[in-house]
């Protein structure tokens, strides 16, 4: 990246995107607090969880209020738990990360030839990259995994609204790219060199299929009794099958299963009550493992429906 101008836009833009999540960061430590709870979200301001007073705007800054106050409450000087910088930085984080791997890389992790190849820069196609709405499409989905998995956490019960707002969501973004939620099934079908056109039509197939595949797996962790609570399980996982497809869904539920596993042997082994994560949180570390490596994972054939 020798052009000074790119790496400067490169450099604005990753610090816009960290900013960008640091602001969802800090409206998502509403939303977990607050949804399980069924508090006012939108027009109700934020205050301290100790004494109840509204928190100024000048220390409602996302990050630095918290670190301007020390971590306290200005009026009570009550301590201010540091999961809420903790969440504001990482969703900043992720946004900052998303963009580069994504926008900036041109999915350099992403599945292959899912797309034309991009011969030009990235700002030389800003802003009518598609891979501008594929960073949205993932930064979407993750929020939305995130807050699940927060208070999943909590053990508190996420209500299925929030579920229909990512639908919402989706469906506006797959009209704008239908190609996000069948990466995977893109790249195969071009690598065989058969018909490979994105369509709303098999974006829906996609999805619909993604979703039977997500029950299946939610009926299963609850024959089990999966620690947590099955409501968020299962809507974490519709919401999978809905955003990324059936087997995107099961790679993810398969290592997030087999790191539950691992931590219900160990709980058994300490003779602790819980481990120390649910499914929820789980998935959302396997997609993380996974965006960052599906390039390179096993091409499964896919079948040629509506194209």
């Amino acid at each position: 990246m020798s052009d000074p101008l790119l790496l400067l836009s490169t450099l604005v833009f990753t610090a816009f995107a960290f900013a960008f999540g640091a602001c969802f960061g800090s409206f998502q430590n509403v939303l977990v607090w607050r949804m399980p709870r069924r508090m006012p979200i939108a027009m109700a301001r934020s205050h301290c969880p100790k004494c109840k007073h509204a928190i100024l705007g000048k220390d409602n800054i996302p990050l630095i209020g918290w670190l301007r106050l020390r971590g306290k409450c200005r009026f009570c000087g009550l301590p201010i738990s540091a999961r809420y910088p903790l969440i504001e930085g990482a969703v900043a984080t992720l946004g900052a990360v998303l963009f580069l791997l994504i926008v900036v890389g041109h999915g350099l992790t992403l599945p292959e030839n899912w797309m034309p190849q991009h011969t030009l820069s990235w700002l030389s196609e800003f802003p009518h990259c598609e891979m501008l709405v594929v960073f949205l499409h993932q930064f979407v989905f993750a929020y939305f995994l995130l807050t699940y998995a927060l208070i999943d956490e909590d053990r508190q019960d996420t209500p299925w609204k929030f579920l229909l707002i990512g639908l919402i969501f989706h469906v506006a973004l797959i009209i704008w790219e239908p190609g996000m939620n069948q990466m995977d099934r893109l790249s195969d079908l071009r690598q065989r060199e058969l018909p490979a056109i994105a369509t709303w039509e098999s974006s829906a197939v996609q999805s619909a299929a993604g979703m039977i595949v997500a029950l299946l797996i939610s009926g299963i962790l609850r024959l089990l009794k999966t620690p947590h609570r099955p409501t968020n399980h299962m809507q974490a996982l519709l919401l999978t099958g809905l955003f990324l497809g059936p087997l995107f869904t099961l790679w993810a539920s398969l290592i997030a299963g087999s790191s539950l596993l691992v931590q219900l042997l160990g709980s058994r082994l300490k003779k602790s009550a819980a481990p120390a994560t649910g499914f929820v949180m789980q998935l959302f570390w396997a997609w993380l493992l996974i965006i960052f490596t599906w390039r390179w994972w096993p091409a499964v054939q896919w079948p040629t429906w509506p194209v």
